[in-house]
């Protein structure tokens, strides 16, 4: 075995000891263009391949200067082909006398946890059943056709397009649970035929793109409840989540009265809500104006000319609409994200098309974009001979507000009253069990959620295919038990108003902090 390595760590040579490291020293590397991460005690540096890295970036760059082994295993099905990236990566090992993972983290239950996958995957319960799959695509279909059947043959009345309206929302919204199991690859045992059919599910019958969602939704399942790492809980300054709340309280921070932000949950939607100015315009002094900011750019890579595609993966957007849109489109160097919205009303209809469209242009996703384009020319050739463009249109609105609120209150009940904050730097199991609950199981729960009410088993093994959920939950639970982990499950409608309650409370510690702190 080696010395003790350099800092500046250089690719291993074959067939040469590998220098060794210590924590010390990979800490310091979690910086734009230098990243390293361990795998199995392994070091790499990752800072010129992250650009390239498939998940994108951001969501290998989250795991800087961690043990990154169980995010590894969660993320990748063929292990095997996967290592063969990370070869070339390899500057050295940890040394034996560093524990496997940084800092004040249990190593039993981090053992016992690659026990319990190891078990699973014995069991063989990341294998799918092709047949219930089959069946979900099906009974989409099915959907799609029976609504417009129903308007062909009723007419445009009222009654028939609230009945084909909730129709069409329910196939959206089974559509978006199965582009979301297509999306973790795991239902194809080639992660190709994944991707190739998640583009269908999510072009051809909703008009999304399939880059668009994994870019966002890797993230989130990288690091749950993280500000700045989780784009589905950077929803500041609209609403104030965990930590959030008593930071903004603290710092007299008062965009919107965030004590209310319960109530108006059910209105409001981000892009159309007031933006404070950014941080530096406070702190201006009266005689000084404030002058254009130029947005931040990817820190320049060794070895890659400026100007490469690895460099620059996505142009940067200009948007009078979304101002602070670009930079979750940049670089590493970027910490914001476009700003979500937990509100019911109109995320897919307005957050979401938007959000979607911008990045499909700006980071030229011209297959996405034809799959998107392939939904809207089937919808409205379908609907306009039977209503007209006017009908067809509030048809489809109606659809996407439908479709919305099922989106935010399935999504939001398993995360929003979690711990949300800052990173802690846990270990896999820990950080997920932090970060989720479960919603008591039914037929029609599993059914109409599409098995996201085992939102913890979901987190725990991301690529294990839904319908093994129930068998794997037991022993999840005997885990939690053995480590005296909280392994919550509550019934559905608790779930939904514990979103409301969470608000409430993070808007009442805000509210304190703002007057007495």
């Amino acid at each position: 075995m080696g010395g003790v390595g350099e800092p500046g760590g250089r690719p291993a040579q074959l067939g040469a000891p590998l220098p060794t490291f210590r924590w010390e020293q990979i800490r310091p590397h979690n910086l734009p263009g230098d990243k390293w991460l361990v795998i199995e005690r392994r070091v790499y540096d990752i800072s010129r391949w992250a650009q390239r890295h498939p998940g994108g970036s951001r969501l290998i760059g989250h795991h800087g200067a961690e043990d990154a082994t169980d995010a590894f295993h969660a993320f990748h099905q063929d292990l095997s082909f996967v290592r063969k990236f990370l070869q070339p990566l390899l500057i050295g090992e940890l040394a034996p006398e560093e524990p496997s993972q940084d800092g004040p983290q249990n190593a039993q239950l981090v053992e016992d946890f690659r026990a319990l996958r190891q078990a699973v995957e014995d069991m063989k319960l990341f294998e799918a059943d092709p047949v219930f799959f089959a069946l979900l695509l099906g009974h989409i279909l099915a959907m799609e056709v029976l609504a417009w059947l129903i308007i062909y043959l009723l007419g445009p009345g009222w009654v028939p397009s609230t009945l084909a309206a909730f129709i069409l929302a329910i196939s959206q919204a089974q559509s978006w649970c199965l582009q979301h199991d297509l999306g973790h690859i795991s239902i194809f045992r080639k992660s190709w035929w994944n991707h190739l059919a998640q583009q269908f599910v999510m072009g051809q019958l909703k008009g999304f793109s399939a880059h668009w969602w994994n870019f966002r939704h890797f993230q989130h399942h990288a690091k749950p409840n993280i500000f700045h790492k989780d784009p589905d809980v950077t929803v500041a300054p609209v609403f104030l989540l965990g930590e959030s709340s008593i930071e903004y309280g603290q710092k007299k921070r008062r965009y919107l009265p965030y004590n209310h932000q319960h109530l108006y949950f059910f209105l409001t939607t981000p892009s159309m809500a007031p933006r404070p100015p950014p941080a530096s315009l406070w702190s201006l002094q009266p005689e000084q104006t404030p002058t254009a900011r130029p947005l931040p750019q990817p820190a320049p890579l060794p070895g890659v000319p400026s100007g490469s595609k690895a460099d620059k993966p996505c142009p940067e957007l200009s948007s009078s609409f979304l101002p602070d849109f670009p930079s979750w489109l940049s670089g590493d160097e970027c910490d914001s994200y476009p700003e979500d919205t937990v509100g019911p009303p109109l995320l897919t209809l307005v957050n979401f098309e938007v959000e979607n469209l911008a990045y499909m242009l700006v980071c030229l996703q011209w297959t996405d974009l034809l799959w998107a384009a392939s939904f809207y020319i089937r919808f409205f050739l379908s609907y306009i001979p039977l209503y007209g463009v006017p009908g067809a249109l509030l048809l489809f609105v109606a659809v996407r507000v439908l479709e919305s609120h099922w989106f935010v209150w399935i999504t939001q009940m398993n995360h929003i009253p979690k711990e949300i904050g800052h990173e802690k730097h846990r270990d896999w199991a820990s950080s997920q069990l932090a970060a989720t609950c479960n919603v008591e199981p039914s037929l029609f729960i599993d059914w109409f959620s599409g098995h996201l009410n085992f939102q913890i088993e979901h987190h725990l093994f991301p690529t294990m295919p839904r319908h093994n959920y129930r068998r794997v939950a037991p022993l999840v639970k005997a885990l939690c038990a053995k480590h005296g982990l909280s392994y919550e499950v509550k019934p559905f409608l608790t779930a939904l108003v514990d979103i409301i309650r969470s608000l409430k409370k993070s808007g009442n510690v805000w509210l304190e902090a703002y007057l007495h702190q």
